[in-house]
């Protein structure tokens, strides 16, 4: 692919990206994704920090690897199973509204 091309698509996809940011539900949407974003990599630092797999996790939660990775990975989950995680992590979790 040419350098033309390549900077053509470049400034394509960098307009789209400032047309998005200006669509109503931009911010909101954003917002939601920063907090579960931040939410998942909190999680995932615990386990790191507990130096503990996800298959070790998961068992210490009685629950599957699979649903150990859905939450790292940012998936809808209830506020008793991020206390559970964060528990078999040997952790507290503290939730605060700023």
């Amino acid at each position: 692919m040419s350098k033309d091309v390549k900077n053509r698509i470049r400034a394509a996809h960098q307009q789209q990206a400032r047309e998005i940011r200006k669509l109503p539900a931009y911010d909101a949407v954003k917002r939601e994704f920063d907090i579960v974003y931040k939410v998942a990599c909190e999680v995932a630092k615990a386990r790191a920090k507990a130096n503990m797999t996800q298959h070790e996790l998961a068992e210490a939660m009685g629950t599957t690897q699979s649903v150990i990775s859905r939450i790292e990975r940012g998936a809808n989950v209830s506020i008793e199973t991020l206390e559970r995680y964060v528990s078999a992590c040997g952790h507290h979790l503290t939730i605060r509204v700023v």
